[in-house]
């Protein structure tokens, strides 16, 4: 685990609502089918997952899950923009199989510790290709 600020960050998005699970897969496969037809995933691309709603306080149906592609620039993606909440983020990372996330997400709270977690923000998933060719992902708690 390592302490990163995140600051500036802009993502061209695209957003489901409903129960998470399989869908919010289904939505990143859209989204890289997306990007692979207009020439616009690489290698440095990163991409980020975003559950925006606690499944304890909302229910399922209204539940939000953003997939978007980190701008560097002023690129025209053709889909809406929306900003990552600026801040101190503990950044963890994980194999990149269901039975890992599975695993910190139940152990979420050991692993944060004492950690002042900012429960105004939600958790951004991060996807680089780096990573994904070692089997990796990365998950980004956000501090107070």
């Amino acid at each position: 685990m390592v302490i990163e600020e995140f600051r500036n960050i802009r993502i061209a998005y695209m957003r489901r609502t409903g129960e998470y699970g399989i869908r919010n897969k289904e939505l990143m496969e859209t989204f890289k089918a997306y990007l692979r037809d207009r020439n616009l995933l690489s290698a440095d691309n990163t991409i980020l997952g975003i559950a925006l709603d606690d499944p304890d306080s909302v229910e399922k149906e209204n539940l939000r899950y953003d997939v978007g592609l980190v701008m560097t620039g002023n690129e025209n993606i053709g889909l809406d923009v929306r900003k990552i909440p600026d801040g101190m983020y503990s950044v963890f990372e994980i194999p990149h199989t269901a039975e890992a996330v599975s695993e910190f997400w139940s152990n979420l709270s050991s692993l944060l510790g004492k950690l002042p977690v900012d429960r105004s923000k939600p958790v951004v998933e991060r996807y680089n290709a780096a990573k994904i060719s070692n089997h990796l992902c990365e998950f980004c708690i956000p501090l107070k």
